[in-house]
């Protein structure tokens, strides 16, 4: 963006030398997430303090639901839920926000044999064949976050402080967000049609998320955060969040670089949950209590 500032400038003082060979140059600079105020209030990027727009895209009403207490093991969380959301909701696609490939890849084989096609069908062997993955030389690519699977950062579980004392345990019965029905022709045992969704995954297998489901089944997409601002898929009216993402960590102290899973901004937050809202009125499923939100949520990444 420094650069940019200054190729605006140099070209706006061409311009004025010579309106007719010089163009002027329109910078726009575009983000979902970003706090702006950093680069429009930065007086050596911008001397005079460009105009900030705010595009409201199209999105319908998104349903927000908290868990009441925040679960320490968020993969087998993410599991209980969808398969609940599968079982007692209408039609819609399920798209589940994790934060790397291997607890993708566990949560696909888990899901999919939760809820099979019938046996001997085209879509189950192809359902039971291995996930694709794309093997790369470490000296032509650089390691994404997501393929990393250690970090120097022990979670410990007392961090998930929900501020609320003498709650009992959540019934799973009467969990908020369930009260429609499935619809005529749905069963709570439909198969589930699991795809994963992560940057590394060959673009064949990507593209299979933006094609219809199988008649008779539910897509159901498990992702990186990749499918928050990237792109769009279409006909999700669920998401299920977990909260977190795996991001590269810096410390200054040691000079160490390390990949950390950590809370998501509130801002991704929003993102995420307006993944639901495309298409349709839908409904994201925070795995995580509201105090931990306002708590431990930064407002921007």
């Amino acid at each position: 963006i420094g650069m940019l500032s200054r190729c605006v400038m140099l070209r706006a003082k061409e311009h004025s030398e010579d309106p007719i060979k010089n163009k002027k140059l329109k910078l726009i600079i575009m983000s979902a997430t970003l706090r702006v105020s950093d680069f429009s209030e930065n007086t050596i990027l911008f001397p005079t303090p460009p105009p900030v727009l705010k595009i409201e895209a199209r999105q319908y009403p998104v349903s927000i639901h908290f868990n009441r207490r925040t679960a320490f093991n968020y993969t087998e969380e993410a599991f209980r839920k969808t398969c609940k959301i599968h079982s007692k909701l209408p039609p819609g696609a399920i798209l589940v926000f994790l934060t790397g490939q291997q607890e993708i890849t566990h949560m696909v084989k888990k899901l999919r044999k939760e809820f099979p096609f019938p046996k001997n069908s085209s879509r189950r062997k192809e359902m039971e064949s291995t996930i694709p993955t794309m093997k790369i030389n470490s000296k032509n690519a650089d390691i994404e976050a997501e393929d990393i699977d250690f970090s120097v950062k022990v979670i410990d579980e007392e961090k998930f402080d929900d501020n609320i004392d003498g709650l009992e345990d959540e019934d799973t019965d009467h969990e908020e967000g369930f009260e429609e029905f499935l619809e005529e022709g749905q069963t709570p045992n439909d198969p589930l049609y699991v795809l994963p969704l992560y940057s590394l995954l060959p673009t064949k297998e990507q593209m299979k998320v933006f094609q219809a489901p199988p008649a008779g089944s539910r897509l159901c997409v498990v992702a990186t955060n990749v499918a928050e601002t990237s792109l769009t898929i279409p006909n999700v009216r669920y998401v299920v969040d977990c909260g977190r993402s795996k991001e590269r960590k810096y410390n200054e102290s040691n000079n160490v670089q390390s990949f950390e899973v950590d809370w998501i901004s509130k801002a991704s937050a929003g993102q995420r949950s307006g993944r639901a809202g495309r298409t349709g009125p839908g409904h994201c499923y925070r795995l995580y209590s509201s105090a931990v939100y306002e708590d431990n949520f930064a407002q921007f990444s």
